[in-house]
This record gives C-alpha cells, sequence and structure tokens, in this order.
C-alpha cells in the first residue's frame, strides 16, 4: 500500500531497521522513537545515509504524543513499540505486568484508535501489528511478556474483522528471537527483583540455561525486517506472517520453544 508509513519504536531494533529499508524504497516513512534523544540520533544516521526519513518523538505512553500523531495523517501504522519483563510468573510484582500490558497493549489500541478515525474517513488504511511468536508459544521465565503478546493475537484478529469492510487491512507480524539487544535487555530485568531471597531460587540454574538459549538462538534481523515489509507493502496483505520461517513449521506443532 502507498501513502505515508508510521513506525513505532523506531530508535532501536526492528522498528529501526523497517523505518530504514521502506525508506531506502522510496517510501514516505515517519520513524517515531519514544525519546527526543533517540530521534535526533536517528536524524543525524538517516542524513548521513543520505536518507529521506522523517523522525518524530512518540512515546506511545504519552496522551499528548498519541493527539499529536493523528495530525500526521497517516495511510499506515506499524506498531511495534514495546517492552518485557522477565522472570517468573508466580512471583513477579503486579507492578511490573501492568507495565507491561500498558505499552504493549493498552497504549498500542490507544494509538491504533486514534489513527483508525482517519483512516475510516478515507475507507482505507492499513495497520501491522508486531507481535512475537511468544504470544503463541510460551517462553520460559517470560509469562508477562508472553501475555501481552498473547493480547495483541487477538487485539490483531478483532481488528482484522471490524476494520476489514471499511477498507482498513490488519496484519499480524510474528517474531521469533532476533538479535536486536531487546531480548537481552528483557531478560536482565528480573535481575532487579530477582535473587537468593526469591521463592525459585533453587531454579536459578535452570533459569539460567533457559536465559542462554533464547540468547543463542537469535537470529539476524534481515528476515523479519522483510516480513514487516511485506506487510506493509503487498498488494493483498495476509493476516499473519512468521520469521524466522523455521518457526512457522514448528509453532503450529505446539513445539515448546527452548523446551
Amino acid at each position: 500500500m502507498r501513502g505515508k508509513v508510521l513506525i513505532t519504536g523506531a530508535g532501536t531494533g526492528i522498528g529501526r531497521e523497517t523505518a530504514v529499508e521502506l525508506a531506502r524504497r522510496g517510501r514516505d516513512v515517519i520513524a517515531s522513537t519514544k525519546t527526543e534523544e533517540q530521534a535526533a540520533e536517528l536524524k543525524e544516521a538517516a542524513e548521513h545515509a543520505g536518507l529521506k526519513l522523517s523522525v518524530e518523538k512518540l512515546d506511545i505512553l504519552d496522551p499528548d504524543d498519541r493527539r499529536h500523531a493523528e495530525e500526521w495523517e497517516v495511510d499506515v501504522l506499524v506498531n511495534n513499540a514495546g517492552v518485557g519483563q522477565s522472570g517468573p510468573i508466580a512471583e513477579i510484582a503486579l507492578e511490573r505486568v501492568q507495565a507491561n500490558f500498558e505499552t504493549n497493549v493498552f497504549a498500542t489500541l490507544a494509538l491504533t484508535q486514534g489513527l483508525v478515525k482517519i483512516m475510516l474517513k478515507k475507507h482505507s488504511g492499513r495497520i501491522v501489528i508486531v507481535g512475537s511468536l511468544a504470544g503463541r508459544v510460551y517462553v520460559p521465565y517470560l509469562g508477562a511478556y508472553c501475555m501481552s503478546k498473547s493480547a495483541l493475537e487477538m487485539l490483531a484478529k478483532a481488528l482484522r474483522f471490524e476494520l476489514k469492510p471499511h477498507g482498513v487491512n490488519v496484519s499480524l507480524v510474528e517474531p521469533g528471537p532476533y538479535s536486536t539487544g531487546f531480548n537481552e535487555r528483557m531478560e536482565q530485568t528480573k535481575y532487579e527483583w530477582f535473587d537468593e531471597k526469591s521463592l525459585f531460587a533453587s531454579d536459578t540454574d535452570m533459569i539460567k540455561r533457559k536465559e542462554r538459549w533464547l540468547i543463542s538462538a537469535q537470529s539476524p534481523t534481515s528476515g523479519i525486517v522483510r516480513a514487516v515489509v511485506r506487510a506493509v507493502e503487498s498488494r493483498r496483505p495476509k493476516f499473519r506472517y512468521v520469521a524466522p520461517f523455521k518457526y512457522k513449521l514448528l509453532v503450529p506443532l505446539g513445539v515448546l520453544i527452548g523446551k
């Protein structure tokens, strides 16, 4: 689909690389970042690379930022911004679970609702939600994150059913583990509270093994960037895009990641 593309969470990782790739392909892209510092750094990098790329600060948790985004009248929204919490779900503080949902689900929905109003007026548009295979297959000790990504799957299905009659397509992109630094940061969050006094301190060795497995299983980002680009540009977008390809085969069989 042609038109203006907004990508959230483009300061780092998949969002940033997708924004750069779409700009290289001649698309009108707004790469949004959570902080002004990220925006300034990305602007400088784009200018240095000779890319025509608009960069805006958009913290999806900020209602004023979300309202400002409505003024851009985008045709394609790529909901990529997300956070992750790790640690045993039976012990993790509810505030951490709530924070995971606040960004990954509620703020994502709030931004989408605001931009859908413009799309409905045009009777056209496209929404791409970057979920995770962790929304369909549990990853050990990432329960809070998996729960939020599972909710995103239902959000994507509901939006697709409700918006398709109005000319707005919805797709869900599900990455497996990718080497963007996100997984490393997510794994470290548990050590802000998990220690030898934990109810699950005796599981520490197993927790660290699962952590090492996740990091070692990561793939280069090129595959997932291609999947997001296809979801944005395809004339007949599918509902679900999965990458790496091997997980497309394993997940429907109920194979447990990291088992």
